[in-house]
């Protein structure tokens, strides 16, 4: 225990206590966290298997499933930002579990479509729902880990991304070829299975998510000292400005050029994603749906391990740009050799698999960069920023590919998912890190990167 000029005790830890508290939090609250994510994804992309029979029953060609996949997107655009901010008014185990809730929901009656129009109208819906997950997520970390830290909390979380394709491939393919049970297509059933996981996880989340570190029973009074001295010396105290003060945020210049990369690396990555089970019926139109979801396994387990030795390296390496703009640049020209060898399926797998390391090793260094480039005022409306102008690009990747697609083969359209690759590289290693750790000893509301104030002095962190 130290004693703080003030009067006032504070609690020091050794590393050795530090790496312990930290093991502590990252058991309790990333594999409740982490689920939901995957749980997230897989209700998110499931569309792209379910096309394989919902396509020929319902009469849905390529532009309109790209439409229907996409305009999901559209929807998280406009809610995400009033979503986190409502997650800072009810508390994250509320909001989140909330989020959960109606999203499983909706994806289970999305099992019943039987039009198109009903199509989009339930994927809308579905953005509606889920809008704010992902940032809230993020906002909530940040009141749990300090910035190295978080890289690595960061890590773990996003590894969902690639878990839910590879468990989503291979339970869509299954389910599409092995259920019809009641008279319902399996693409029904594929729905309906994928959703309640979703509505059962809501009810865990709200009975065991801790608010914050101050409401977690589990948490020692010492560790808890630890982290809130931890935090604040780092980012500062300064962050419930009001909503005034919090929307500044839109106008702010480093929100908005990582918004413009997150939105080129979207369209590419996401048009990859959503159209990879179609890619793979292209490459050899002789496989069953469980077939392709073993194939389209491939490239996210090959993106699981990448991503968590980039989710490593960007605790220790300064510039993390680097760190987003190297995968992205893979991505690009793993994704033009699957255009290339698209006539050879085995060459075709192997392009598959470095677009998939590519497409997701950028994640951890990206948002850690984001996370600690913008100011505590800032960090709820940025994010959300970030994401939903990004996740625009899940709406204009998916379907400039479908309507490039129609009438040819899927392939055609993968060069505009190449060239936004390409275009969010460029504007990643145009980025320029803070100077200092923004918010430390910074009056609420400054621009990130501003000089602190000299009365705090803000420690060494990677970035």
């Amino acid at each position: 225990m130290t004693h703080a000029p003030s009067g006032t005790t504070t609690t020091t830890l050794d590393e050795a206590g530090a790496r312990a508290a930290v093991s502590r939090i990252s058991w309790r609250i990333l594999p409740l966290i982490a689920v939901g994510y995957v749980i997230a994804y897989i209700d998110r992309t499931n569309i792209g298997f379910a096309q394989l029979g919902m396509g020929e029953d319902l009469g849905i060609k390529a532009a309109a499933y790209g439409f229907a996949a996409s305009i999901f997107f559209i929807a998280y655009f406009f809610f995400e930002v009033p979503s986190n901010l409502l997650l800072r008014r009810f508390g994250a185990r509320a909001w989140l579990a909330r989020i959960m809730a109606t999203w499983g929901i909706i994806t289970v009656i999305t099992g019943f479509t039987t039009n198109v129009q009903m199509l989009y109208v339930m994927r809308f819906l579905l953005g509606v729902a889920e809008a704010g997950f992902f940032p809230g997520i993020i906002v909530y970390l940040t009141t749990w880990f300090r910035s190295g830290d978080r890289a690595v909390a960061l890590g773990w979380l996003v590894l969902a991304q690639p878990i839910s394709f590879i468990f989503g491939g291979l339970l869509g393919g299954l389910i599409l070829d092995h259920t019809g049970w009641l008279g319902l297509p399996g693409w029904r059933w594929l729905f309906i299975l994928t959703g309640v996981p979703a509505i059962l996880m809501a009810v865990v989340t709200f009975v065991f998510l801790p608010n914050s570190p101050a409401t977690a029973r589990w948490l020692d009074p010492a560790d808890r000292d630890w982290l809130n001295t931890s935090l604040e010396s780092e980012q500062g105290t300064g962050h419930d400005e009001g909503v005034r003060a919090q929307l500044t945020a839109l106008k702010n210049r480093r929100v908005l050029h990582l918004a413009a990369t997150h939105l080129a690396l979207a369209i590419g990555t996401y048009g990859f994603n959503l159209f990879l089970p179609l890619i793979i019926k292209q490459i050899n139109p002789d496989y069953s749906a469980t077939n392709i979801g073993f194939v389209a396994a491939i490239p996210y387990i090959c993106a699981a391990i990448a991503l968590l030795i980039n989710a490593r390296l960007s605790k220790r390496v300064r510039e993390r740009k680097y760190l987003v703009a190297v995968p992205l640049a893979l991505a690009a020209v793993g994704l033009a050799g699957v255009i290339a060898l698209r006539d050879h399926p085995g060459p075709a797998v192997v392009a598959l698999a470095v677009t998939g390391v590519g497409a997701f090793a950028w994640l951890p260094p990206f948002w850690s960069l984001t996370t600690d480039s913008i100011s505590k005022t800032h960090v709820a409306v940025g994010i959300a920023t970030i994401n939903s102008i990004g996740n625009l690009g899940g709406f204009i990747g998916p379907y400039l590919v479908g309507k490039e697609t129609d009438g040819s083969t899927v392939t055609a359209g993968l060069l505009i998912p190449v060239v936004s690759l390409v275009v969010s590289t460029v504007l990643i290693l145009l980025w320029r890190s803070p100077a200092r750790q923004p918010g430390a000893g910074t009056e609420p509301g400054a621009e990130p990167g501003a000089e602190p104030a000299p009365a705090a002095e803000a420690p060494a962190t990677t970035r």
